[in-house]
């Protein structure tokens, strides 16, 4: 058979025309528009046959349905909720945890500048005039005011903006110095721990303040050792300033 466009002949059969007037043109003869279009829908049949899915894919599909009960379901639920409510826990604690770390941080960052400016905070209020009628505030209530400010000049100033809160705040520093310092006398490493408080007591309390070279040459060690006593003290000094709860000094 000569080469034909049997797409145009089988397109030329579906939109009506009778293989007679197909065949005339297309210059064919009509056994061999029949044969066109015969093969033709042979070979799309079998296309459509080929596509369509076997029946052990059937059958695979079918094996990979699961029926689930009421029960089951639920039970899925709970554990669910359960994992939910573990992991919102464990969020929550992790919060908790990371807060409380900030919230050190800053009661460190504040007895360190609570010392490093106690001589002028006493310094203020003895030279201020005040009566006892006017001592309402107690140390917890100034300190923990200080907790949501980030400006260290701000919260100097805030102390300073009377002569009662800053007389409060000198008292506390001082009362507190002296747990700590009761402390030391009666920890297994007595010997240590005093000369940590002398350390800082030199460094920030006394009447004519010490360098950390200085310090060093008076305590027979290097400067390293000084901001290193220093540093563990203030930790301790931090949880007594900031952590006795209620206290008021009057």
């Amino acid at each position: 058979m000569r080469n034909t466009d049997s797409g145009k002949i089988v397109a030329l059969m579906k939109s009506g025309w009778d293989t007679e007037k197909i065949a005339a043109d297309m210059h064919m003869e009509p056994q061999e528009v029949d044969k066109v279009v015969s093969e033709y829908m042979g070979a799309e049949k079998k296309k459509t046959i080929t596509n369509q899915p076997s029946k052990s894919d059937e059958q695979m599909e079918q094996s990979t349905m699961v029926h689930i009960t009421s029960g089951q379901l639920k039970n899925i639920y709970e554990k669910a909720a359960a994992i939910g409510a573990k992991e919102a826990l464990k969020m929550f604690q992790q919060e908790r945890e990371k807060e409380q770390r900030k919230r050190a941080d800053r009661r460190l960052r504040n007895t360190k500048l609570l010392l490093r400016n106690y001589h002028m905070l006493k310094e203020h209020a003895e030279n201020s005039v005040f009566g006892r009628t006017q001592m309402e505030e107690s140390a917890i209530d100034i300190l923990e005011s200080m907790m949501s400010v980030y400006d260290n000049d701000v919260i100097i100033e805030s102390i300073k903006r009377s002569a009662t809160r800053t007389a409060i705040i000198v008292s506390h520093i001082e009362v507190m110095f002296g747990l700590y310092h009761s402390y030391c006398e009666h920890t297994t490493n007595r010997e240590i721990d005093l000369r940590r408080y002398e350390v800082t007591w030199d460094m920030y309390m006394a009447e004519k303040t010490l360098t950390a070279k200085e310090i060093a040459e008076k305590q027979n060690i290097s400067t390293r050792n000084v901001y290193e006593d220093i540093r563990i003290a203030v930790e301790r000094l931090s949880a007594l300033i900031f952590g006795v709860d209620g206290l008021k000094v009057h």
